[in-house]
């Protein structure tokens, strides 16, 4: 008996490899010409828009209290304005390669916090499989190894090893203090809205109003 195709599973792998593997050239492309504080904070808007469009749709928009709010205010600080933020200004000066390369440490990274922590139990299978991954990133990104060592990229390099202890310290606290998965999105909204408003107010600060 032949196994039946998953269409929506290879819909859903497909949707990622291709939105997910050219963001950090989209970010390049439209640093070249918008603020990277602007080009953020943007991103986040669009989003935040999107996800209300969804939550009103699904009658799932609703106050998730004063303590959902820090959390979330907490991992958007984190996970987006750090995150997203600082790999968007790295990538003024520095190649998408080179920042797809320093950004795959991060599931290295959060895989060991976890284990250290005890959120994870370790694993060779679960090490292995994240080496790999990494090892797969710096095959296809090999050209951008070299560029570590260019001293022009000295600030860029800076800001996305910020971005990604950003990233590894807030995915790890959402792993031990997740909330229910049916939330996903309301958590996301929340966080969307959050960190559009502040890196619009890091856009006016550093950049000053767009013309």
């Amino acid at each position: 008996m032949n196994p039946k195709i998953d269409l929506k599973l290879i819909l859903a792998l497909s949707g990622v490899a291709i939105i997910w593997g050219t963001t950090y050239l989209g970010i390049r492309v439209a640093v070249a010409s918008i603020p990277a504080w602007y080009v953020t904070a943007i991103r986040q808007t669009i989003a935040s828009l999107i996800i209300l469009i969804i939550l009103i749709k699904q009658k799932e928009l609703k106050w998730i209290r004063w303590s959902g709010l820090k959390r979330q205010i907490l991992l958007s600080i984190l996970m987006v304005v750090v995150a997203n933020g600082m790999t968007t200004v790295a990538e003024k000066t520095i190649p998408s390669g080179l920042t797809s390369l320093i950004n795959a440490t991060s599931p290295l990274l959060v895989f060991i916090g976890c284990v250290f922590l005890g959120i994870q139990k370790p694993s060779l299978k679960g090490f292995v499989g994240v080496f790999i991954g990494f090892l797969g990133i710096v095959f296809i990104f090999r050209d951008g190894i070299n560029d570590l060592l260019e001293p022009g990229y000295r600030n860029g390099i800076l800001s996305l090893v910020i971005a990604v202890s950003g990233w590894t310290i807030g995915t790890i606290y959402s792993k031990k203090h997740s909330g229910k998965p049916q939330y996903i999105f309301l958590n996301l909204f929340y966080q969307f809205v959050f960190s559009a408003i502040v890196q619009f107010g890091l856009a006016l600060i550093f950049s000053g109003k767009l013309t």
